[in-house]
């Protein structure tokens, strides 16, 4: 009887220790909706791949020793525009490598630019491995799979899937793409090989992290671009503040006037002045606002990261006590305000950008001002010297409504999460744990296992990587893949993103001089917004433009110098106000190697 009872209490205690086990496993797996996998996809089309390339060297440790074993194969799955056809000639092959990392971009969703290149050319799309269609096995432990190395072997096994012998006439990237283009072309693109494997890239919003402190150049860009916004869209010397007409904003925005940009109800108003504003209240939010983003950033992270999980910080008395209970909508317009670029003399200003930015300038403004946050006093500090007539506390809703709408947005929080840290690209997590420069997989492990309140939100985040202790982890530096294929930069002058000289550094240290080119777009942010416009179902005559532009690049990047000095290229340079900065003495000082 006591043999019995033993027996029957040990299969009990096995019992809840598997049940633990089971809920720990559960717990770290990642889900389909966090690599961003959509029930109402496009089908793409697949190729099988292994998980562990064959050509690159096997860590210790691998679950995929055996290379082949079916849990190590995953559907790689890619997309090509319409009208795709190889055996044309005529037809430049391009392959898009989308931003992020977690950005999961295909026909379906692709910017004007692209759309516009599709109708002459071949464009190809994919989900890098662990994202959307690319989904693989939802165990952690399979995250030392996803790499940059390893997808830029996927993407040679797509060209010779889709283009057996002939080449990339161009890698079109952007943001975290450009690391991984650069990588490729590091890998595989030799200039003078009888058989190439890619004739040009064309990098837009390309990072680099190697510095020590381009997460302050960000925070410091941030709060100017505030100001700027706030100044640019205020007419001054008007005894009231009067909202009428937009007579006052059409001498700011380029198409406010027919053919306006259509974009979904948001065109410039009246009430669209901030006349109201006075200067001693615009510096005390900027004040507010710099002060908030280094709270965010030594304990949260980013805003990005508190707003895509901005349901369980709600419920943290830790995080509603610090921020004194902001609402989602302030911390969607900080993240709007680092994407958005900002409004400059002589530079591209559109209407819909416009909208959106004074959208998140009004509620960063309120919500760092009201005294009830949950209610628009129209006679208080911010809005009292706006005339009755603006209603300002309606455009004040309207923003809130516009903001809100915009928070959504699909991407793969595995990828942004796991690609970002392992490829140091990735600023939130580095800068939490207190590393500067190269750490490893154990340093991460420490932070993530360390006890008490303090980063408590940070360390969860990175319990949801899957560790391996032994990597080595460094920020990502462009220097460190140089190569010679033809390269065309495309930046924002108010690119908070690559702020502190990255750029600048990516086109010093990482490119052959005499192949590069660096072009600088006036006022626009990270997200390029030109390549984003469309007049109805047409692209707007600016991304027209600007993927004329591209192809005149991919066309004749054999010769950079030829490109710069076309008429017609010329002609682009100056519709797009853009600064050519191949030249630029400062671009070199700037970009020295640290």
């Amino acid at each position: 009887m006591i043999a019995r009872c033993l027996i029957l209490r040990v299969l009990f205690t096995l019992l809840l220790a598997s049940s633990s086990m089971a809920a720990q496993g559960s717990a770290d797996k990642w889900t389909d909706k966090e690599m961003g996998k959509g029930e109402n996809d496009p089908k793409g089309l697949t190729l099988r791949l292994r998980l562990q390339p064959q050509s690159l060297p096997i860590p210790p440790g691998s679950r995929c020793r055996n290379v082949d074993a079916p849990d190590c194969m995953f559907q790689f799955s890619y997309f090509l525009s319409k009208g795709f056809d190889p055996t044309k000639k005529q037809r430049l092959n391009i392959l898009f490598i989308p931003g992020g990392p977690g950005a999961i971009v295909d026909t379906s969703n692709s910017s004007a630019a692209l759309k516009m290149l599709e109708r002459q050319h071949n464009v190809v799309y994919f989900h890098p491995r662990g994202m959307g269609q690319s989904a693989i096995d939802g165990d952690k432990e399979f995250d030392q799979f996803l790499r940059a190395d390893y997808l830029v072997e996927d993407i040679e096994k797509l060209r010779l899937e889709i283009l057996k012998t002939r080449p990339w006439d161009a890698i079109y990237a952007h943001s975290w793409g450009t690391t991984i283009a650069q990588r490729y072309a590091a890998r595989f693109g030799r200039p003078k090989d009888p058989s190439p494997k890619v004739i040009s890239l064309v990098l837009s919003g390309p990072v680099d992290r190697h510095r020590e402190n381009t997460q302050g150049a960000r925070n410091q860009m941030i709060v100017e671009n505030l100001r700027i916004i706030f100044d640019y869209y205020r007419s001054q010397g008007a005894a009231n503040c009067q909202c009428e007409s937009t007579a006052f904003l059409k001498n700011l925005v380029m198409d406010i006037s027919a053919p306006q940009i259509p974009a979904l109800g948001n065109q410039l108003r009246p009430q669209d002045n901030l006349c109201f504003l006075r200067t001693d209240v615009a510096d005390k939010i900027l004040k507010q606002l710099a002060n908030r983003i280094a709270e965010i950033d030594e304990n949260y992270g980013s805003a990005d990261l508190i707003v895509d999980h901005f349901e369980t910080l709600e419920k943290d008395r830790d995080f509603q006590k610090r921020f004194e209970k902001l609402p989602i909508d302030f911390f969607a317009a900080l993240r709007f305000l680092q994407m958005s670029g900002a409004p400059v003399k002589d530079g591209l200003v559109f209407n819909g950008d416009s909208r959106n930015r004074i959208n998140a300038a009004l509620l960063i403004a309120h919500y760092l001002t009201a005294a009830d946050r949950d209610r628009c006093d129209a006679k208080g500090e911010l809005f009292g010297g706006a005339a009755e007539n603006c209603n300002i506390c309606k455009r004040l809703e309207d923003a809130k409504t516009e903001q809100t709408a915009a928070i959504g947005g699909r991407e793969s929080l595995r990828g942004s999460y796991v690609f970002g840290i392992y490829d140091g690209v990735t600023r939130w997590a580095p800068a939490m744990m207190g590393e500067k420069g190269c750490f490893t997989g154990k340093d991460l492990a420490k932070f993530a296992n360390q006890s008490g309140g303090d980063k408590k939100f940070g360390r969860d985040q990175v319990k949801r990587v899957g560790i391996v202790p032994d990597e080595k982890i460094c920020p990502w530096n462009p220097g460190d893949f140089r190569h010679e294929m033809p390269t065309l930069l495309i930046k924002g002058s108010r690119d908070t993103v690559v702020a502190g000289c990255q750029t600048e550094d990516f086109f010093t240290n990482g490119l052959q001089d005499g192949s590069r080119m660096f072009l600088e777009i006036r006022g626009l942010g990270h997200d390029v917004s030109v390549a984003n416009m469309v007049d109805a179902s047409e692209a707007s005559i600016w991304s027209k433009t600007f993927a004329g532009l591209l192809e005149d690049f991919i066309k004749m990047s054999a010769k950079p110098s030829a490109f710069r000095s076309a008429n017609t290229v010329r002609a682009k340079l100056k519709k797009l106000m853009v600064t050519d900065r191949t030249g630029d003495p400062s671009v070199a000082k700037c970009g020295k190697t640290s």
